[in-house]
């Protein structure tokens, strides 16, 4: 399964979470809380990876990230902690927890329906490099704490705001992107260790499977058309969706 994310997410960019999290959840039956935590620490290490390899290229802006993770990071960490307080709260909770993630992957669905569109309707300009890092902070904070609550949306919902919000080289934006899931990963990650909602012997058979994948599937991309990936994506999102909320 490592190795199928990992080719998907090399083809297309986006779907590790939003493929992963389910199928801990659903094929391997374990806990939602469990498969978020997973998630989370097998997603911070492919980032981390990947945010040095673009900040070696000179592919990441450190303001953009700053400016993201000043709301994201606090929210991650009170959703992470939500979940474990959830969790003690109530005997329903491993329910509440897979209808957010079902949702989520909805929300999924439709920013990867619309890739392509979001420099429309971006502001001309704004009135202040304030106001824009205060939006950044505000998107930050929301999508932090679904990440936090659920592992899902680091790429496929940070990255659209970042395009809308900023004009900057698509590249760079990447990068930034993938460098402030690695921030906000490893952080709600960690919270989710100290609790002991983390099957690390699944790790490194995720790892060893996907990050071979992201090479194939990068190698891949070019030589298969986007538009059919992205609906078959999009119809496995939608399946998962289906099931965690049913």
């Amino acid at each position: 399964m490592g190795l199928a994310v990992g080719v998907l997410v090399g083809l297309t960019g986006v779907g590790g979470a939003a493929i992963m999290t389910p199928f801990l959840i659903l094929v391997l039956n374990r806990r939602p809380s469990v498969a978020v935590g997973t998630d989370l620490v097998y997603a911070s290490v492919t980032k981390i990876l990947g945010a040095v390899l673009h900040w070696k290229q000179g592919m990441v802006d450190w303001r953009i990230a700053r400016a993201v993770a000043r709301g994201s990071l606090p929210a991650g960490l009170a959703g992470a902690l939500a979940v474990h307080g959830l969790g003690r709260l109530s005997p329903a909770s491993d329910r509440y927890l897979k209808d957010a993630i079902g949702f989520t992957l909805l929300a999924v669905t439709v920013s990867l329906a619309l890739r392509g569109r979001w420099r429309y309707g971006r502001p001309a300009q704004w009135s202040s490099a304030h106001r824009r890092e205060v939006a950044a902070g505000c998107f930050g904070a929301l999508v932090g704490g679904v990440i936090g609550f659920t592992s899902i949306g680091s790429g496929a919902l940070v990255l659209p705001f970042l395009i809308w919000a900023y004009d900057a080289p698509a590249a760079r934006l990447v990068g930034t992107d993938i460098l402030h899931a690695a921030l906000l990963l490893s952080v709600t990650g960690a919270v989710f260790s100290g609790f002991g909602s983390v099957e690390w012997n699944i790790v490194p058979w995720l790892l060893a499977g996907s990050l071979p994948g992201v090479a194939v599937g990068s190698r891949l991309a070019p030589r298969l058309p986007e538009m059919a990936l992205r609906v078959i994506l999009i119809a496995v999102l939608l399946v998962s969706a289906w099931k965690l909320i049913q």
